[in-house]
């Protein structure tokens, strides 16, 4: 019993140890999402967020018909 409660020690030891080093690498992961999040032109509120996903596909219907357009032009 005193081998079981040992070993469970060092497991949960080990675990917490890579949790640990887990949450250390995690920032630099958030800087690349608020980097990410940065180029919106504006965030978008609980009470707007309707209006943004309008907003964005609006803008990827002109950007796609741009391309198109310059696509067809010889």
């Amino acid at each position: 019993m005193r081998y079981f409660v040992v070993v469970a020690l060092i497991v949960l030891g080990v675990i917490f140890l890579r949790q640990k080093q887990a949450e250390n690498s995690s920032p630099q992961k958030t800087a690349e999402a608020v980097a990410q999040a940065a180029l919106t032109p504006r965030p978008a509120s609980e009470h707007d967020w309707a209006k943004a996903a309008i907003d964005r596909t609006n803008e990827v219907r002109q950007k796609v018909k741009r391309e198109r357009a310059s696509n067809e032009v010889p």
